[in-house]
């Protein structure tokens, strides 16, 4: 009769078997997230954002970026490719020379989060 514990693996691999089969109905999900949060990110920016860092000089934050990197750098933050996360997160939530900080009863977590996640989709 063989002792018990070689049946240990073979519980651990039926039960690792069984939370892979759970997570697979979940994967497009898991897959479409970025994607959502990428539409939630540009949905934020537009409502907040936007009004000052649109393309053109008729808004105020990207005619000052621009003043500010003099043709180093371009002044319409969508166009960045050096912008992390963390740092649009730490900018909005303490703003930085004209730029208001943002509360999270006006910018929650999570939109902050998917704003951040769109503002640094093209960084390198």
């Amino acid at each position: 009769m063989r002792p018990r514990a070689c049946h240990a693996p073979q519980r651990l691999r039926t039960a690792a078997f069984a939370a892979v089969c759970a997570l697979l109905p979940m994967a497009p999900a898991l897959a479409q997230e970025p994607a959502v949060q990428q539409a939630q990110g540009r949905a934020v920016y537009r409502k907040w954002c936007a009004p000052c860092h649109d393309p053109g000089v008729t808004h105020p934050g990207t005619h000052a970026l621009t003043v500010k990197y003099q043709g180093v750098k371009s002044g319409v933050l969508l166009e960045w490719t050096d912008l992390p996360a963390a740092m649009v997160k730490v900018l909005v939530r303490h703003g930085i020379s004209v730029m208001p900080q943002f509360r999270k009863t006006e910018i929650s977590d999570a939109d902050l989060d998917a704003l951040a996640a769109f503002l640094s989709r093209n960084t390198r």
